[in-house]
């Protein structure tokens, strides 16, 4: 019997310890907790008792309203097919904000097979679906940058953006005059006209509202509740009448620590952020700084581009710059997340965290290279080393690479050489790679499922090797043929969840031209496409 209690306390300690929940629910219509573990306070902010045994207060009833269906939908599907059932979704802790949540549980059934309670666990992954998001949301303030939008424009899309990870908040962005003294509109677009007007031109000052204190003394200013702190007294009307009650103000600086203006999240209810909302908002306000201060250095570009009628020198000196300032902090981010993966004090979960912020930023670094390499072909900067290349071996190469990508996507990759023994190309060995991956992966994207995508070499002419690449996609009319190597059009596909950002057939041309060999495309609608590359055989 002691055996018994010592084995039980062991058991009980465990679990108590796990940084999460462990609950035992009964199925029921209000899956009553049976047992919840003590990690449900630090998540939700509610007590072990406020869930057992109680019919008003069931764990599902603080679920998220969006995201209920779903979570009865997969764990009645689990426990009908008696089968584990993981899935992810919103809850709403007792202070009214919402978390990100991971649960993994199995049913437990009766000799008659009944399912009679739930056994599982429940992770606060707030943090990981927070960064991937703040991910996305750079990689589309990088789109919107490359392809030339406006300042107002980059920051509304900035704006929204957050908006939509952080549903609570309502973001503000003013930019300092060239005065050095007022802020200016940048965008806002959850608050109030009357605000925005009400605010334009606010002098900044030592304690000027939030944002006004912030610009001027270069440090975040944290004011909970407006309508108490001195800071907004002469506000007090303006902010009662908008129903705003907390503003957390940060100053954007630039790469060189001038103030360039302000970042702003204002709240309906008085609260203050957490840690981690902090370190969040500090990585949006150093994207708002890095995408008003390349807008301000394009303008600078542009301008001297119109003095001197170098356009497109302008414009690849600042995809350049861009994606070196970019890149560095990046690498540093990739880097740490090896360490962490690699540190045998985290969690198995923490370490597939750590590799989930790796991948995404590896999707990041490949879209910048891309937009680098394309600045340096338009800049004539791209060098190229001819050489004898074994078209076999390179190929299979790529095989061995795609091939997941293939599976992942529902393609079958074949590669059915038209000749006999190996095949040499006279080529620069990477940026052939580069090229017929970058073709590959689109047949593979664009392919329909369960199509295929056969590779062949063929020799046209005498001293001539021919790789094509087929698919069975939708095809190319001739308008979306004509505007293929146009730089960042996607031919419609933004609509899709196809991922890119118009590039990479764009570079391939260029590459291929520069190997002093041909980059083309047969296509129809409805009956896929072929893209082809032609090289002087060696």
């Amino acid at each position: 019997m002691l055996q018994y209690k010592l084995t039980e306390n062991r058991f009980e300690t465990l679990v108590e310890n796990i940084p999460g929940i462990t609950y035992q629910c009964a199925l029921d219509e209000n899956w009553t907790m049976e047992y919840i573990s003590h990690g449900v306070e630090k998540i939700t902010g509610y007590s072990v008792s406020d869930f057992l045994g109680n019919k008003v207060r069931s764990f599902a009833s603080i679920i998220h309203p969006e995201d209920i269906g779903k979570v009865e939908k997969e764990v009645s599907l689990a426990v009908k097919k008696k089968v584990p059932y993981t899935v992810e979704y919103r809850i709403i802790d007792s202070a009214g904000a919402s978390h990100w949540v991971y649960e993994k549980g199995q049913a437990t059934y009766e000799a008659n097979g009944k399912a009679i309670w739930l056994d599982g666990v429940i992770f606060d992954i707030t943090l990981r679906k927070t960064l991937e998001q703040v991910e996305s949301c750079s990689l589309l303030v990088l789109e919107n940058l490359a392809s030339g939008a406006t300042l107002y424009k980059v920051l509304d899309v900035l704006a929204h953006s957050i908006e939509n990870i952080f549903p609570e908040m309502i973001c503000s962005v003013l930019l300092l005059d060239e005065d050095g003294v007022h802020l200016r509109h940048g965008a806002a677009p959850s608050l109030p006209e009357f605000y925005n007007d009400a605010i334009e031109g606010l002098a900044i000052g030592k304690n000027v509202g939030s944002c006004g204190t912030a610009a001027y003394t270069r440090k975040p200013c944290i004011v909970d509740n407006v309508r108490t702190h001195p800071n907004w007294l002469p506000f007090i009307e303006l902010t009662s009448k908008a129903g705003l009650h907390a503003c957390w103000s940060h100053p954007i600086l630039s790469s060189d620590g001038n103030v360039l203006g302000t970042f702003a999240c204002y709240y309906k209810v008085a609260r203050k952020p957490t840690e981690s909302e902090l370190d969040i908002i500090r990585k949006v306000t150093n994207l708002v700084g890095v995408a008003i201060q390349r807008k301000n250095e394009e303008s600078a570009l542009i301008k001297a581009k119109e003095e001197a009628e170098e356009a497109n020198k302008a414009k690849s000196e600042f995809l350049s710059r861009m994606s070196h300032e970019l890149r560095t902090p990046l690498n540093a981010i990739m880097g740490f997340s090896q360490v962490l993966e690699m540190d045998d004090t985290l969690t198995q979960l923490q370490k597939e965290h750590s590799l989930e912020i790796y991948n995404a930023g590896e999707h990041l670094l490949h879209l910048i290279n891309d937009i680098l390499d394309l600045s340096k072909i338009e800049a004539g900067k791209l060098e190229i080393t001819k050489e004898k290349v074994n078209m076999t071996k390179l190929l299979d190469d790529c095989y061995n690479l795609l091939t997941p990508f293939a599976d992942l996507n529902s393609s079958n990759l074949v590669i059915d050489f038209d000749s006999q023994g190996e095949v040499f190309v006279s080529a620069d060995t990477l940026r052939l790679k580069q090229v017929l991956l970058n073709i590959l992966s689109n047949a593979i994207k664009y392919n329909r499922e369960n199509g295929t995508v056969n590779v062949t070499i063929s020799f046209p002419f005498d001293g001539c090797v021919r790789i094509s690449v087929s698919d069975e996609g939708q095809g190319l009319d001739d308008n979306q043929i004509s505007r293929l190597y146009n730089p960042f059009d996607r031919l419609g596909a933004d609509n899709t969840k196809v991922e890119g950002v118009g590039i990479g057939l764009v570079i391939s041309k260029n590459l291929v031209n520069m190997m002093g060999g041909q980059l083309g495309v047969d296509s129809a609608v409805g009956k896929g496409s072929v893209f082809w590359v032609e090289l002087e055989q060696a």
